[in-house]
């Protein structure tokens, strides 16, 4: 019943190819960081499934290739993180996917809705993240108490919450710490995943379900959309906009991330976005 999602990638160049890469060396920490990086740089977050198309998010690997490399879309972290994951173990890397909960402007624990990815490599763990919407390193983190570390120009920490749980926080712009996410280092099958993906795409109260969210690292910065919102940073600056309708929405989304021939939405984005 399951067999689809444990598959391994079609067509593993093909799926180099979707993140900019002709090949791929050896499956040390130097090509992981180098895979984060273009994931993040190609790939965009995107939640146009369950917000904008309203329609089931699938986590089987044939679905996802199909997705996010053969119609050059992306996906939210059930998608991308399980996608990235098949692909690290058949380039030969010791991946796993792991449970996480966004701590990130809350004051409580709350339940885990989100995917991450815990590589074991040089006799050590490491944390990887390509599905989060959010600020995440473009690169591995060890699992080392206490670490702190310029990633690509952002300030990640790594700290130990108990026997079983980290925390993953990031120094901000203006200089404060911010806790992210905690997760823990269990190793799940991709089907652990299927109720957290169906509630998250299709509760209304989902924050995937009622609002657009969009986001993509640049060389200098990011592109985002927020709503009715179309963020662009480069470097210190940061430019917002608001979009006005569907038309000028479908066209941010073929010029800014490559999406595009997507099937007529069910809601006119300007009544959604609001």
């Amino acid at each position: 019943m399951y067999e689809d999602m444990n598959r391994s990638v079609p067509d593993v160049s093909g799926y180099l190819e979707r993140i900019g890469l002709r090949s791929f060396g050896r499956a040390d920490l130097d090509g992981l960081d180098e895979l984060i990086w273009r994931h993040h740089t190609h790939v965009p977050f995107e939640d146009l499934d369950s917000s904008y198309l309203r329609r089931p998010v699938a986590l089987d690997i044939p679905a996802l290739y199909d997705k996010v490399v053969t119609r050059r879309r992306g996906g939210y972290c059930y998608e991308l993180n399980g996608l990235f994951t098949r692909l690290l173990l058949d380039l030969g890397y010791d991946a796993r996917s792991v449970f996480c909960r966004i701590i990130r402007g809350r004051d409580f624990l709350p339940p885990c809705t989100h995917r991450g990815i815990v590589v074991a490599l040089g006799g050590r763990l490491w944390y990887c993240d390509v599905g989060y919407g959010g600020p995440m390193p473009a690169g591995a983190l060890p699992l080392e108490d206490g670490y702190s570390a310029d990633v690509r120009g952002e300030r990640f920490h790594v700290e130990r919450w108990d026997e079983y749980w980290w925390t993953l926080s990031r120094t901000t712009s203006a200089g404060a710490r911010e806790k992210l996410m905690q997760f823990n280092t269990f190793p799940q099958l991709p089907q652990e995943f299927l109720a957290a993906n169906l509630k998250g795409a299709t509760d209304p109260e989902s924050i995937f379900v009622f609002r657009v969210l969009l986001n993509l690292r640049t060389e200098r910065g990011s592109l985002s959309v927020t709503g009715d919102e179309f963020t662009c940073r480069e470097g210190t600056e940061s430019v917002t906009t608001k979009i006005a309708d569907d038309a000028q929405f479908r066209t941010i989304l073929a010029e800014r991330f490559g999406i595009a021939g997507l099937d007529p939405a069910p809601v006119p984005f300007e009544r959604l976005a609001h």
